[in-house]
């Protein structure tokens, strides 16, 4: 797990100077070692060290130090958290020199040892233990074609010097990664936005519509936009193609990878069956390091599942010392899990690490948080996310292990309903419509009218819409009226079955989003992150299921409670609440913290009125969430975060 930059000089004179720079504003990424790299065409790479690079690292490679002034026509800059071969031989940028092949990249490839016993085969020799060396060699082996090889989280820029081309990858759902910027001068490849930021000339230049969609739902990455007009991202799935002999550097930005469009004919039994056994092997490759692996622990299905099948892998392995947990608590019973969380505790024999976030931690870290995350976030349960790494750190552990990515493919957010009684109706699946309904009145004891008639809306179109009463029409825009010019840009076509539903979760909005606060907290404690659920094999399979064995009878993520049977406890099995990196920001916003809310209100209202927010209007809506008329909800936090951001800017 690391850090990376690439500048390629389109015209004029790079100096290594911006490079070193945007190198060193992630040391957070990767405080184990440092390195660089220079091209010209027409000459060979030259790798060199940097002030924080290893000394036997200089000595095995007898690095020169990059000094400013040494020009190229690109360039690369590395910072590494040692999590593979920690020796001298997994330094980078790291050469492949018999294909005229260079890297930096950032991420784990968990099935390289498996990949590079393919390539032993091919006649390929290696010199150490890391992934980066099975990358090059399969891309000379393979080329593009490689990716498909690979089973891990990955954002890597690849010189080939021989064919004058530059290549950016991102993996199948962009969990690590990669912003890109065009300049007049230059092109930034990188692992934040921060770092292109150090671009000569570089000026910020506020995204009006991801800044208004933002403050309206709260939606972040779910385009390849930021709230820079310059700067991009490169999405899941794609990889940039830059012809180096090109004066002008064009860029090319193909998708490699798509989900397939399965479809699994077996019965449910086979199916919970399947599940737990990519599961296991997907937590199996992901405990694969060289230094100690953690867990995220909120007493939650996903993380608890995580949690007890990674006991029984170490059991099996002859690990018994152990594995080590972090829970956020809280002294609000209401918000706290230490409950769930003890049980699994319990069960496996974990070592747990307990920490509270506070509100008065929240304001002193704030800003701090800000520069981290490079952008705002919609809840302050983003600083409970914060908090856990801040006390994995604290633990010394460089890798953990976490459940996210299993909501998004196994319905585990409320707010799939409309679109699984859409499918039904639409395929006219008329028993399993009945069921639910039914379900649905024994337990809140009325009929669920809103989903069904949303359902038929949706189904039939405008001629239906248009017959039904007022009260029960869907809105396009669900943003609160305070949000100026959002009902344009925040209106969305309804998804026509859960699946469609679930893939926009996994692509648009929210995972890309939950993804770059991962990352972005985790690294700014020098902690790697990882998703077994995330694992592309285990996605493929959850998304051809038949949708009654995802979501059944009001139960969300049904199989996966059937997978777990007897691995998790019971009490955890059966858990119908959902809370995950929660905070009591309700109780923060109305009692605690009331006073400060309703200061950073006030600055916000005098910054944004007129342009993103109607002061009026909002004054009002958060005097409604405060005196209890209006239901809570996070708006009140996504003004003061993006206030507080963009006076950063």
């Amino acid at each position: 797990m690391c850090g990376i930059l690439s500048v390629i000089n389109i015209k004029g004179k790079s100096d290594s100077a911006h490079l070193i720079e945007a190198t060193a504003i992630i040391k957070h990424r990767g405080p184990d070692d440092e390195g660089f790299l220079t091209w010209k065409p027409g000459s060979s790479s030259r790798v060199w060290a940097g002030k924080d690079t290893a000394q036997s690292t200089k000595h095995h490679w007898k690095y020169d130090d990059l000094r400013p002034g040494e020009s190229f026509k690109v360039g690369f800059g590395h910072r590494r958290l040692s999590i593979l071969d920690l020796s001298p031989t997994g330094h980078q940028p790291m050469l492949f020199a018999e294909a005229q092949l260079s890297i930096v990249f950032n991420g784990e490839i968990y099935n390289y040892l498996e990949v590079k016993e393919e390539l032993r085969r091919a006649g390929h020799q290696f010199t150490g233990t890391s992934d980066t060396e099975v990358i090059l060699h399969a891309w000379a082996q393979w080329g593009v074609a490689c990716l498909h090889k690979f089973n891990g989280m990955f954002a890597f820029v690849l010189l080939d010097e021989r064919k004058q081309e530059l290549y950016a990858v991102r993996d199948r759902f962009g969990v690590k990664p990669l912003y890109y910027y065009t300049g007049t001068t230059a092109i930034y490849l990188a692992s934040e936005i921060k770092q292109i930021r150090t671009a000569p000339g570089f000026q910020f230049s506020l995204n009006e519509k991801s800044a208004r969609q933002f403050l309206a739902t709260g939606a972040t990455e779910h385009t390849d936009n930021t709230f820079d007009t310059q700067i991009k991202q490169l999405p899941g799935g794609h990889y940039l193609q830059i012809d180096l002999a090109d004066s002008d550097c064009k860029i090319k930005i193909v998708q490699w990878y798509q989900l397939p469009n399965n479809k699994w004919n077996g019965n449910f039994e086979d199916a919970a069956t399947q599940l737990k056994t990519l599961l296991t092997d997907a937590v199996r490759l992901r405990l694969r390091s060289d230094v100690k692996v953690g867990s995220c622990l909120s007493g939650g299905l996903d993380s608890s599942s995580i949690v007890c099948i990674a006991a029984d892998l170490l059991k099996t392995q002859g690990d018994f010392a152990g594995q080590e947990t972090v829970t956020a608590c809280f002294d609000n019973a209401r918000y706290d899990e230490w409950n769930y969380a003890q049980q699994v505790i319990a069960k496996t024999s974990a070592h747990p690490h307990k920490i509270f976030p506070s509100f008065s931690q929240l304001q002193e870290d704030l800003d701090t948080l800000l520069w981290y995350q490079d952008e705002p976030f919609g809840s302050t349960s983003i600083f409970s996310q914060w908090a856990v790494f801040k006390e994995t750190n604290r633990a010394g552990l460089k890798v953990m292990i976490d459940g996210q990515g299993a909501d998004e493919q196994l319905a585990g957010y409320g707010g799939n309903d409309l679109s699984y009684y859409t499918g039904m109706l639409q395929q006219m699946k008329w028993r399993s419509l009945y069921a639910e309904a039914r379900h649905y009145k024994n337990e809140k004891g009325h009929w669920p009218k809103g989903f069904l008639l949303g359902a038929l809306r949706i189904t039939g179109g405008k001629g239906v819409a248009g017959i039904l009463p007022a009260r029960l029409k869907i809105a396009n825009n669900t943003a609160a009226d305070w949000a100026l010019q959002t009902t344009e840009e925040n209106q969305q076509q309804h998804a026509r079955s859960l699946r469609e539903n679930l893939t926009r979760q996994l692509y648009g909005n929210p995972l890309p989003g939950l993804l770059r606060y991962e990352d972005h907290n985790s690294m700014a404690w020098s902690v790697e992150s990882r998703t077994p659920f995330l694992d592309y094999r285990l996605v493929e399979f959850n998304l051809s299921l038949p949708e009654r064995y995802v979501y059944h009878k009001g139960i969300r993520k049904h199989i996966l409670r059937k997978a777990m049977h007897n691995i998790i406890p019971d009490a955890i099995e059966n858990r119908r609440d959902k809370m995950g990196f929660v905070t009591p920001e309700e109780v923060w916003l109305k009692e605690e913290g009331k006073s400060w809310f309703n200061e950073e209100l006030e600055a916000a209202y005098k910054n944004l009125d007129g342009t993103m927010v109607n002061a009026g209007l909002a004054r009002k809506y958060v005097s409604e969430i405060m005196n209890g008329t209006r239901a809570f909800d996070f708006m009140p936090w996504r003004i003061i975060c993006f206030n507080r951001w963009l006076n950063k800017q």
